[in-house]
C-alpha cells in the first residue's frame, strides 16, 4: 500500500476546517495538518498575493481521487491546488494511517 500526503491550499481557516473535517469524517484521510501561509501566484495573467491556509492530509494512494473530487466540489477556488507526494515513515504510524482510512 502506498502512502501519500496531499497538499491543498484554501482561502482561510473556516474553509480549511470544513474541508479537513469532511475528509476525516468520511474516512478519506487519517489526519490533516493546517498552516497559515502567504502565497504569491499567477492568476489570469496577473501576479496576486494572498493569505491562505494550507492542508497536509495523510492518506493512501487509493484515496487521492476521492479526496480530489470532494475538495473540488466544496472548495471556493475555481482551481484549488491539490497535489500529492509519496511518503515513507515509521511503520507503526503508516499502519495507523492505513487503519484510519476506509479505502
Amino acid at each position: 500500500m502506498e502512502f501519500i500526503i496531499i497538499y491543498i491550499t484554501t482561502s482561510g481557516t473556516v474553509e480549511a476546517r470544513n474541508i479537513a473535517s469532511e475528509l476525516v469524517s468520511r474516512g478519506l484521510v487519517a489526519c490533516v495538518n493546517m498552516y497559515p501561509i502567504r502565497s504569491v501566484f499567477m492568476w489570469e495573467g496577473e501576479v496576486n498575493e494572498d493569505d491562505e491556509v494550507v492542508l497536509f492530509a495523510k492518506t493512501t494512494r487509493n484515496n487521492f481521487e476521492p479526496v480530489r473530487e470532494l475538495v473540488r466540489s466544496t472548495h471556493s477556488y475555481e482551481l484549488p491546488a491539490i497535489v500529492s507526494w509519496d511518503i515513507e515513515g515509521d511503520p507503526e504510524f503508516l499502519e495507523w494511517i492505513r487503519t484510519s482510512v476506509s479505502h
